[in-house]
């Protein structure tokens, strides 16, 4: 087993203006806070889970659970469309012993139906050491539904606020046959009606 200790931060707001009390939906018999902590609950490498929200019977929903899940309120200056990486800032900064972790994990609740095993992608990130990831869709944008930073950098501050990805059909030039790729990607390119 690899030596990684994870606190998972679960931002819960209730204010989303497109579907209000999103966190508290039921689907498959649990609401999207549930999933996201029965999401982390079972790993080996998460030791502590955080449930921010401002709304109290969303912690109720985290006390149900008998993993020990620290509540922690959330100012109304990290809510609306506020980047929710301010958010674990914030709350690393509130937490004396943040060193003692190796990296912080963040689980939005609003992607329930995650196929990616959170032990999994943890060992991933420290075998590619990988300072900052996350998930992205199949389309390649960004999804939200795991975030991981090394507790360190979260902690002095060292991380984007913003991070995203972009896809680059580039020909990744191997061999011969690659270069004639290339070569077509251009002449086709440059003959483009703007």
């Amino acid at each position: 087993m690899k030596k990684i200790k994870a606190l998972a931060i679960i931002p819960a707001k209730s204010d989303s203006k497109r579907l209000p009390g999103k966190n508290k939906k039921v689907i498959a018999g649990l609401t999207l806070v549930e999933h996201a902590i029965r999401y982390v609950e079972n790993s080996a490498y998460v030791t502590d889970i955080i449930l921010t929200s401002e709304d109290k019977e969303t912690h109720e929903i985290g006390k149900k659970y008998n993993n020990n899940i620290i509540s922690f309120g959330r100012d109304k200056s990290y809510m609306g469309e506020r980047e929710v990486v301010d958010v674990y800032v914030n709350i690393c900064n509130q937490i004396n012993d943040i060193e003692e972790y190796t990296h912080i994990v963040g689980i939005q609740p609003d992607h329930p139906d995650r196929t990616k095993n959170i032990d999994d992608l943890l060992e991933y990130v420290v075998d590619n050491k990988y300072d900052d990831f996350f998930t992205i869709n199949k389309d390649g944008t960004r999804n939200g539904s795991v975030r991981i930073f090394k507790a360190e950098h979260v902690s002095k501050g060292y991380i984007s606020r913003r991070v995203g990805s972009q896809f680059d059909f580039a020909t990744n030039i191997h061999n011969n046959d690659d270069l004639k790729k290339a070569e077509e990607n251009i002449n086709e390119q440059l003959h483009k009606k703007p």
